[in-house]
């Protein structure tokens, strides 16, 4: 994913009336980019929290950035960088508790700045980029907070007609509750996002994870799939974790993007050769490593397929008839390859003809 950042803007933070300032330029560029007023009033919570942070606890001397940020599929965000040379944040957990307050810290407001951000990083890698617009005339610099916020997609309401759809799940037999889950999210009437998760172990704890991993896709379909499985990482921490596969399929451009932390097992069939799609290693939720983003071309004729491993490797796409529809295959799977000591969760993306 290419980004490219435009309308740049740098202040110094110095004096109070600084606050003001970088609070209205935030706001003029958040409703450039259209951001409805609900959203732009939470940028502008999140720069007086920054800024004010930096005049109270960071040492009065600081320098904050602004800028519009596009990735090469057309999605905005307004990114926000503000960094200071006071003593640091000494306990970055405590710090980011909504209400926490330390006289020596950037406590006050980080628990609100990270609830209404998509991205929020405590001192993360700098780049030139950052370093040249962000840091530069900074002469001593202990703490940087990065914050950034997608633009939401015009709702739409409706399906991707071009690819049919196939999934089943079910938990653990003799559980009350699946730790496996799925979703399906048509975000345009070309461009459509689908998962699969698996909460580690079965029961209540796994169906935890796994439903809150769900509620991240839901809430941010429109971002891209790298960013998505950061957001699982992010609000899953503390259960007990689980493993996930992303894809995002555009009908209009024919191509197919997908990410993936563990296994479960996927891949696309074209031409009835089946090629294995690359996950990596780790836990989300716990030790994910950064996710990489995977472009496959995606043809009328082409389906994908993503399951968990309660579904057993026995079985061989070229035992089934794949003009038949996918939801019916998915329940011959389901009914006859699930294995009978774990969830079981199968989804099938067919691009019709």
């Amino acid at each position: 994913m290419e980004i490219v950042r435009e309308q740049i803007l740098t202040l110094q933070i110095e004096h109070e009336s600084d606050i003001g300032i970088s609070r209205r330029k935030s706001v003029s560029l958040a409703k450039q980019l259209g951001f409805d007023d609900v959203k732009t009033g939470e940028i502008a919570i999140m720069v007086t929290e920054l800024v004010t942070n930096v005049l109270k606890h960071g040492g009065r001397k600081g320098k904050i950035l602004v800028c519009e940020l596009k990735t090469d599929e057309g999605q905005k965000a307004i990114e926000v960088w503000c960094c200071d040379s006071g003593p640091g944040i000494p306990d970055i957990e405590k710090a980011i508790k909504d209400g926490f307050s330390n006289k020596i810290s950037l406590g006050i407001g980080l628990g609100s700045i990270r609830r209404f951000s998509d991205v929020f990083e405590i001192n993360p890698e700098h780049t030139p980029f950052v370093n040249d617009n962000a840091l530069h005339g900074l002469e001593t610099y202990k703490t940087c907070i990065r914050t950034l916020k997608w633009v939401p997609n015009k709702k739409w309401i409706g399906t991707n007609r071009s690819i049919s759809i196939g999934a089943a799940s079910r938990g653990k037999p003799g559980e009350n509750l699946n730790g496996d889950c799925y979703v399906i999210n048509h975000i345009s009437p070309t461009k459509t996002i689908a998962a699969v998760m698996d909460g580690l172990g079965h029961g209540k704890e796994a169906h935890l994870a796994s439903q809150l991993a769900r509620e991240q896709i839901i809430l941010k379909a429109n971002q891209p799939v790298d960013l998505l499985l950061q957001h699982m990482n992010a609000g899953t921490r503390g259960t007990r974790g689980l493993v996930a596969s992303i894809v995002s399929i555009d009908t209009e451009k024919n191509k197919l993007q997908f990410s993936g932390i563990g296994n479960i097992e996927s891949f696309i069939v074209s031409s009835n050769v089946k090629k294995n799609l690359l996950s990596y290693g780790g836990i989300i939720g716990h030790n994910m490593r950064t996710p990489r983003v995977f472009e496959y071309s995606f043809e009328p004729g082409d389906y994908i397929c993503l399951s968990s491993d309660g579904i057993t490797s026995r079985w061989r796409h070229e035992d089934f008839n794949w003009k038949d529809h996918p939801q019916s295959i998915a329940e011959n799977l389901i009914t006859n390859y699930a294995r009978n000591n774990d969830d079981a969760t199968i989804l099938i993306i067919r691009y019709d003809t």
